[in-house]
C-alpha cells in the first residue's frame, strides 16, 4: 500500500510543470529552432519531379525461387570446368610442397617422401586432385597434462624454493596462524 502511494505522489509530482523559462530562455528557444528550421531546409534535397516520370511505377525486384547457389556445380550447364594452373604458379606450388616436406623432415624427423613436381596442362574436364604425402606423427604416449600436478599446494614443486623463500613462506605462515587465533572467539 506504501508502494503505491509513493508511486502516485510520484506520478502528481511529474505531470506538474517543473520550472517555467524565464523570458530570456523562452526567446533564446525560439531563436534556436528558427535557425535550426532553416538549417534544416536548406540541407534537405530540392527535388523537382519530372511529369513524364511522375507515373512510372518503380521496378520491383522479383524474388528469386530457383535452387540456392550452394547447390549447383559452378560451371556452365553444370559442369565443373576447372581452370589450368600457369607456369608460375606451377612452381610456386612445387616451391610449397618441397619447403613444406623439407620442414616435416626437420620436424617429424622422418624422411621426406618425394612429390612428382605438377606441371602446367590445359584444362581437362577433371583435374585429378594433387596428392600431397605428410608422414604420420607419433602419437603421445605419456600421461595426460589434467594427471601433473602443475604446482598444486601437496605438490612435488617442479622449482626447488630457494632458502629464502622458505623462509619467507615459514614467517608468513606462522604471522597467519597468530592472527587466525587473535581472532577466533
Amino acid at each position: 500500500m506504501r508502494a503505491l502511494v509513493v508511486l502516485a505522489v510520484l506520478g502528481v509530482c511529474s505531470a506538474l510543470p517543473a520550472i517555467r523559462d524565464t523570458p530570456e530562455v523562452a526567446a533564446e528557444k525560439a531563436r534556436f529552432f528558427e535557425v535550426f528550421r532553416a538549417a534544416q531546409a536548406v540541407a534537405q534535397p530540392q527535388t523537382k519531379a519530372i511529369p513524364e516520370q511522375a507515373n512510372i511505377p518503380a521496378p520491383i525486384q522479383q524474388i528469386w525461387t530457383g535452387p540456392l547457389a550452394a547447390t549447383i556445380p559452378a560451371g556452365i550447364d553444370g559442369k565443373i570446368i576447372p581452370v589450368s594452373n600457369t607456369n608460375e604458379v606451377a612452381a610456386a606450388r612445387n616451391e610449397f610442397f618441397n619447403t613444406y616436406q623439407a620442414q616435416l623432415a626437420a620436424t617429424v624427423g622422418i624422411a621426406p617422401q618425394a612429390v612428382a613436381p605438377v606441371q602446367p596442362q590445359p584444362a581437362p574436364m577433371a583435374e585429378a586432385p594433387v596428392q600431397i604425402v605428410t608422414p604420420v606423427q607419433a602419437k603421445w604416449t605419456g600421461p595426460v597434462a589434467a594427471t601433473i600436478p602443475a604446482g598444486v599446494p601437496g605438490s612435488s614443486p617442479q622449482v626447488p624454493d630457494t632458502a629464502e623463500v622458505v623462509a619467507a613462506k615459514q614467517t608468513f605462515f606462522n604471522t597467519y596462524q597468530k592472527q587466525v587465533v587473535a581472532t577466533t572467539p
